[in-house]
């Protein structure tokens, strides 16, 4: 087999909703990196936001903040940041819904004080313990007064909102896309704000010209809205058992879920360990 440039989504991809990395995945990432293929993550979370566990596994690259920051081989290619201007019209948006809502920057999590305390009582009733919010979110918290000065927004997530993802689409226009969040269930509550024209696949797109790699050689593996993209792109595109149902409509194959050796057995299938 060619080698394969495999771009692989974190949450509910690589690492379960409680933060772990089930070891049939880990065993697959290692024996596809020993045949010779490239391993890229992709996803949502900002750099700062990446498990240390995932990146001590020295990844061939980085597509993070769905594709607002590239990394290949160590070192950064790309970033693009949202204008202080369009930043403000973003969270007076938030602030006049009065939602929960965090800023995903390249220096980590920026919250205010009160979507700080209230992000927590929302994963506590989620069924999370303490501990485990900390570990799923990685980054400190950065608290800010008026998060409207950062110059460093990436992308932005929001929580509890009263008015749907369409909606707030509306309000905001076309600088930004509004869509579902990557992470847990609730789409319809939660979700992720980008900036227009920065997707995975965009990213994925400058990865590839940056390494010599081409598409028609390329795997994705991904389970949420966000993935769209990316799987759209992929040359061979796999969804987890666990996957939102539009992923599944557009993958070549469907895998088991995530805590089900997913990964292990999409890797077997492509015969990437042969």
């Amino acid at each position: 087999m060619c080698r394969k440039t495999i771009f692989l989504d974190i949450d509910g991809t690589l690492m379960n909703f409680w933060g772990q990395l089930p070891e049939s995945a880990e065993i697959a990432l290692k024996k596809a990196k020993e045949k010779g293929h490239r391993l890229v993550l992709c996803t949502g979370r900002t750099k700062p936001e990446i498990y240390p566990k995932l990146l001590n596994m020295n990844f061939d690259g980085i597509i993070a903040a769905a594709g607002a920051y590239v990394e290949c081989d160590g070192k950064a290619i790309y970033r693009h940041v949202v204008t202080r201007d369009q930043l403000s019209r973003v969270v007076d948006c938030f602030e006049n819904h009065g939602v929960i809502y965090t800023l995903q920057t390249g220096q980590g999590l920026v919250m205010t004080k009160e979507s700080r305390e209230r992000f927590f009582r929302h994963f506590l009733d989620a069924g999370l313990t303490e501990k485990q919010i900390y570990e799923v979110m990685v980054s400190d918290v950065t608290i800010e007064n008026d998060p409207r000065t950062r110059s460093d927004v990436e992308k932005l997530a929001y929580y509890e909102s009263a008015v749907l993802v369409e909606d707030i689409q509306k309000e905001l226009g076309d600088y930004f896309r509004v869509e579902g969040a990557s992470y847990g269930s609730d789409t319809v509550n939660n979700g992720e704000v980008t900036c227009s024209g920065e997707t995975k696949a965009t990213g994925m797109a400058r990865y590839l010209s940056y390494a010599g790699e081409v598409r028609e050689n390329t795997i994705g593996v991904g389970d949420g809205p966000n993935d769209m993209e990316m799987l759209s792109f992929t040359g061979f595109a796999v969804a987890m058992g666990n996957a939102k149902p539009q992923i599944k409509t557009i993958a070549d194959y469907i895998t088991s879920d995530v805590d089900q050796d997913g990964l292990y057995k999409a890797f077997q299938y492509l015969k990437l360990y042969e």
